[in-house]
């Protein structure tokens, strides 16, 4: 099922419920590098260090998934 279908479908919309795709990661890591350019702004350094962690673990995960679906051909 390509992207797209999967978030047509409202029964997807639940925990776990999209795959963990290079696409979808990426749309993750979209969402959180927004959200510590906000706390920048704001000033929570404590709160940027967070996403920053968080950001790097997921930044890990697109590239090895990324890596993956080269070496599948997908």
């Amino acid at each position: 099922m390509i992207e797209r279908e999967i978030r047509r479908d409202a029964k997807n919309y639940r925990f776990g419920g999209f795959p963990v795709t290079p696409i979808n990661l990426l749309m993750l890591i979209s969402d959180l590098e927004g959200s510590y350019q906000n706390l920048k702004y704001l000033g929570f350094e404590d709160d940027m260090n967070t996403l920053e962690e968080m950001k790097s673990r997921y930044y890990k995960l697109y590239f090895k998934k990324l890596k993956e679906e080269k070496v599948n051909g997908t």
